[in-house]
C-alpha cells in the first residue's frame, strides 16, 4: 500500500527481500545440482545507469517548474507518467538489487576460485548500480511533489472560493 508521501526505502527494502531470499535458495538448488549459475554482463551495469539517468533527468524537468526556475508547464499526463516511472524504479531496483544480491552469496563461498571471484564482482558491482537505481527513483519521486501550498486543501480558503 502507498502512503501519501509515496513509496519509501523500505518498499525498495521489501521488494530486494522479497525476491533475494528465493532465488538464492533456487540459485543454491540449481548450482549444487551442477548446472552453470546465470551469466552477468557489464553491459547490465551500463543499462541499469543509464535508467537511473533517464528517470532522473524527466524527473528533473518537473521539479524545475514545481520550483518555478522554469515557465515551460509539463502536462499532467508527463507528470504522472514520470512518478509513476519513478515508483516502477523504485521497487524494480530493489528486485533486480536482491537478485544480484542471491547471485553474489551463492558465489561467495568459491570465491577463491578466478572465474567464481569475477562474478561475484559482477554481481556486486550490479547489486549496488540496482539499489542505486531505487535510490534515483526515490530521488525523483521527491521532485515531483508539489509544494504544500499546490494542496486542494489549501485552495477551499482562497478568497473568492466557496468551501
Amino acid at each position: 500500500m502507498v502512503n501519501d508521501e509515496g513509496l519509501t526505502w523500505k518498499h525498495a527494502a521489501g521488494a530486494a527481500a522479497v525476491v533475494a531470499v528465493p532465488a538464492y535458495v533456487g540459485l543454491r538448488l540449481w548450482s549444487s545440482s551442477g548446472r552453470a549459475m546465470p551469466q552477468n554482463s557489464w553491459f547490465a551495469v551500463a543499462i541499469i545507469v543509464l535508467m537511473a539517468v533517464a528517470i532522473l533527468v524527466a524527473a528533473r524537468e518537473i521539479h524545475r517548474y514545481v520550483k518555478g526556475e522554469s515557465t515551460v508547464v509539463p502536462t499532467p499526463q508527463r507528470a504522472r507518467r514520470t512518478l509513476v516511472g519513478a515508483q516502477a524504479t523504485i521497487v524494480g531496483g530493489g528486485a533486480a538489487a536482491g537478485w544480484y544480491l542471491a547471485q553474489a552469496f551463492v558465489h561467495l563461498p568459491n570465491a577463491d576460485v578466478d572465474s567464481i571471484r569475477s562474478a561475484l564482482i559482477r554481481a556486486s558491482v550490479l547489486f549496488v548500480v540496482s539499489a542505486g537505481l531505487s535510490v534515483a527513483g526515490l530521488v525523483a519521486q521527491a521532485w515531483c511533489k508539489n509544494p504544500p501550498e499546490d494542496d486542494d486543501a489549501d485552495r477551499d480558503h482562497l478568497p473568492g472560493t466557496t468551501a
